[in-house]
């Protein structure tokens, strides 16, 4: 095989091994704008039980698991952006 054929190969096959990556990477907001509140709730259900001043805690700590990852989100989003703009055919 020419060494130049496989160069490409393996050239090709890092950009895939990339691009599985990123996409992973996406998919996990998902994820994460699910449990994160969940898991935080959670946490302040136990302290709640804990202190005995059910659903203070709960709703405060839910609360800042959603804000914390939308903000997460948006300035990830933003990034992406600005990343995407900065590469652009438009901007040479």
């Amino acid at each position: 095989m020419d060494v130049g054929v496989t160069r490409r190969m393996d050239a090709v096959a890092v950009s895939n091994k990339r691009e599985i990556s990123e996409q992973m990477g996406r998919a996990t907001g998902g994820y994460e704008l699910a449990l994160s509140p969940l898991l935080l709730a959670l946490i302040g259900y136990g302290l709640d039980r804990l202190f005995g001043t059910v659903p203070v805690l709960t709703i405060v700590l839910a609360s800042v698991g959603l804000i914390g990852v939308v903000v997460k989100i948006y300035f990830q989003y933003r990034s992406e952006m600005e990343e995407h703009a900065k590469n652009g055919p438009w901007a040479r």
